[in-house]
């Protein structure tokens, strides 16, 4: 059975109504079957039986739609009555009663309060019984109009149900979603308090520490808008490279990248974005990007493990001297940066160039 019908069939088994329903029709006209049935254009599903003569349908079983005059009821829709098949005019060769071996029949339509048909209350027996009096016809007419308003009330409150579901599991998403961005947003708060807090230490005027502060924000920033574009899931190292190199690449040749496809965390991706932002303004005063020949290659490998070896080297720009004192990018990019991929790096000033070397996982 198909799920939408499958939510019809316990729709009527939560109405504790037609139960009962079913014993009053079959006690008052003597037969020995009745049910709720679904009826579409293509469909006839019993949805609530009771079966005493032993016909061999339950809840949930179906017939060919085709094969039953609840078919045709749709159709009109008006109720059926059957007496006595083999004395009835209309009926007494039909191929229902026929096929199914029944000589009495009776089948009301039942429709919600909107006018959408649903299906019908109907009923058989083997023998012919008496059904034609008003007490009968008024019986099925209220117990059809009785199924349709309790039908109607419990799809509203199936609907409400649901809806009132659908809006805890959003809510609950909600507050999972406020929890990682409040973990995400202290995060981030405590990298650019210790951009600040270093640059201030480490600048030699408050122009010099404002100027350092904005740079390296803003390269925080860049990295950020990479991970808004990912729901802040994970950042592609290409784009966060790329996005980070992207102020200080003055010609085209000056960087060339190339490295595995690897995804990074949010914190790893800032991190690199800003020791990328160190090492780009450091070849820019002092480096390879200080000379129109100066070049950076940018290189990593991933392994199968997630294993990372990320590579900075300079050539071909002026001859490298050490700094004589250990500023805030010297130990971001050997001590902070590693550290979001479980991992150590090393910053060598060789004469021929800087070289950068990180190792870790993602």
């Amino acid at each position: 059975m198909q799920d939408e019908f499958q939510a019809d069939v316990d729709i009527i088994a939560s109405i504790s109504a037609v139960s009962s329903i079913l014993d009053v029709v079959c006690q008052m006209t003597g037969m020995g079957f009745a049910a709720v049935a679904r009826v579409t254009e293509g469909r006839w599903i019993a949805c609530a039986v009771k079966d005493q003569i032993d016909f061999g349908l339950a809840a949930g079983d179906e017939l060919p739609v085709e094969t039953t005059i609840c078919h045709e009821i749709r159709q009109l829709p008006t109720p059926v009555v059957i007496e006595n098949v083999s004395t009835d005019e209309l009926y007494s060769i039909h191929q229902t009663p026929l096929m199914y071996g029944f000589q009495s029949y009776v089948s009301f339509p039942i429709h919600l309060p909107d006018g959408e048909f649903f299906g019908t209350l109907c009923a058989i027996d083997p023998l012919p019984r008496s059904l034609r009096s008003a007490q009968t016809i008024m019986t099925f007419t209220l117990f059809a109009d009785l199924i349709g308003q309790h039908l109607e009330g419990a799809r509203k409150l199936a609907q409400t149900e649901r809806l009132l579901e659908e809006r805890r599991d959003w809510e609950r998403q909600q507050r999972v979603v406020q929890r990682e961005m409040i973990h995400r947003m202290k995060n981030t708060l405590t990298m650019v308090q210790a951009v600040v807090t270093q640059s201030l230490r480490n600048a030699t005027s408050l122009e010099e520490a404002a100027r350092l502060i904005a740079d390296r924000i803003h390269a925080l920033g860049r990295a950020q808008d990479i991970l808004t574009e990912h729901r802040w899931e994970t950042a592609d190292i290409h784009e966060v490279v790329q996005a980070a190199i992207a102020p200080h690449a003055d010609g085209e040749h000056r960087f060339l990248i190339s490295g595995d496809t690897a995804a990074l965390t949010a914190q790893q991706s800032m991190g690199l974005a800003l020791a990328l932002h160190e090492l780009s303004t450091n070849a820019t005063k002092y480096g390879a990007l200080s000379s129109a020949q100066g070049r950076i290659h940018i290189s990593w490998t991933v392994s199968v493990d997630r294993a990372l070896m990320f590579l900075w080297q300079e050539v071909g720009g002026p001859a490298v001297d050490a700094p004589t004192r250990t500023g805030f990018g010297t130990r971001l990019t050997e001590r902070v940066v590693p550290f979001y991929f479980d991992g150590k790096a090393q910053l060598d000033y060789a004469p021929s160039g800087v070289r950068y070397e990180m190792t870790g996982t993602l």
